[in-house]
């Protein structure tokens, strides 16, 4: 529709605000906890349900079952809200904390996301990481979440009690792989809006949700017409991207000024190929002097002054400070000796603008050596 769906903003706003003004009773008998009991393979699910360990044994390759039984998912990822069993009961804070409490749940709790994970196609490589790759039989697998969109809803809330339990590192993988196989790969087109209206909003840390936000927009086609997040900030938030890339950049190759450092930005998959080239050749144009003198002597001369000050400078004296630049760049690359380097220095800034006379004067021309002096 080319409409960001508002109704879903809005649910999944009160579910990252955990829930604003939802009364729940307060209980402290355990046996009352419908979800925890039934976790702890206790009571079966209802309506005619079977006990969780049966469950996880005996639907394991049962995709038949799983797609066509809908009473099990609440029971297996229950929510603090009411969803379409109205035999399955709301989870509930103490219920939470009870859960993450006991080994033997938690560990119930990631086979059964391992279960719908199989089912929909993927893997689990990392239980510690959240780390997911296309299964085996993923083809057969996909063409089944393109034919039955309620799975959609499915994955929602897998997602939403994913955070509930702290397993946020499970969603941002989960989040990341399906807009991946929508956008980039374009494998599963019935589940793109499903992941960009619900599945990319179920991320409650705002550094993360932005980072699949700005991902999401990267791949999204035309990326005029994304309405997910305001193109200004998004533009904003490459821009710093690049920019501390150039900064990481930079620090590499002070460190190592004989290697390149290429394969910082290289590694990043998320920037483009015009950043790239950007990031490159902003490091690739910082001259190159290699006066170990000169240096330490301009960065004495810096020294003197605080971190934070910023010296002044006509447009003329910019002009006598670049075509320094170029000089000190020229004596760089011919002259043998490091004391014909000096004196070449000191007769250029003696004719462009006089002798040295304070430390302004030094870190404007350090300033315009691309900082390489300091």
């Amino acid at each position: 529709s080319g409409r960001r769906n508002w109704n879903a903003a809005k649910d999944l706003q009160r579910y990252r605000h955990h829930y604003p003004g939802l009364i729940e009773s307060e209980n402290d008998e355990e046996e009352e906890m419908w979800n925890l009991s039934f976790y702890k393979n206790e009571i079966c699910f209802l309506p005619q349900g079977l006990y969780i360990e049966t469950l996880l044994e005996s639907w394991w390759d049962n995709y038949e079952v799983l797609e066509e039984n809908h009473s099990y998912i609440q029971w297996l990822f229950p929510l603090r809200e009411r969803g379409m069993n109205w035999r399955a009961k709301p989870l509930t804070r103490q219920e939470i904390q009870a859960f993450k409490k006991s080994n033997e749940v938690m560990q119930r709790f990631r086979r059964a996301y391992q279960l719908m994970l199989r089912f929909y196609g993927i893997l689990l490589v990392n239980e510690e990481t959240g780390e997911l790759k296309r299964a085996e039989n993923w083809a057969e697998r996909f063409q089944n979440l393109n034919r039955f969109s309620h799975n959609n809803l499915r994955i929602t809330r897998i997602l939403k009690c994913l955070g509930e339990m702290e397993y946020e590192h499970y969603q941002v993988h989960l989040v990341k792989f399906f807009l991946t196989e929508t956008l980039v790969k374009e494998t599963l087109p019935n589940v793109k809006r499903s992941a960009l209206d619900y599945f990319l909003f179920t991320i409650r840390s705002k550094q993360k949700r932005r980072e699949l936000v700005y991902y999401a927009w990267q791949h999204f086609k035309p990326q005029g017409s994304f309405v997910w997040g305001p193109h200004d900030k998004l533009l904003k938030y490459r821009a710093c991207s690049a920019k501390s890339q150039l900064h990481r950049k930079a620090e590499v190759r002070q460190e190592t000024p004989d290697k390149k450092s290429d394969d910082s930005v290289e590694k990043d998959q998320n920037q483009s190929p015009e950043e790239e080239q950007k990031a490159g050749d902003a490091v690739d144009l910082q001259p190159k002097v290699n006066d170990e003198d000169v240096i330490e002597k301009l960065s004495e001369c810096v020294s003197k002054r605080g971190d934070g000050e910023e010296a002044s400078s006509t447009q003329q004296e910019e002009k006598d400070i670049n075509s320094e630049t170029e000089d000190v760049q020229g004596t760089a690359e011919n002259d043998c000796t490091k004391e014909s380097k000096k004196r070449k220095l000191d007769a250029n800034m003696a004719d462009a603008s006089g002798p040295l006379k304070s430390p302004t004067d030094i870190e404007n021309i350090s300033r315009n050596l691309g900082e390489c002096a300091i």
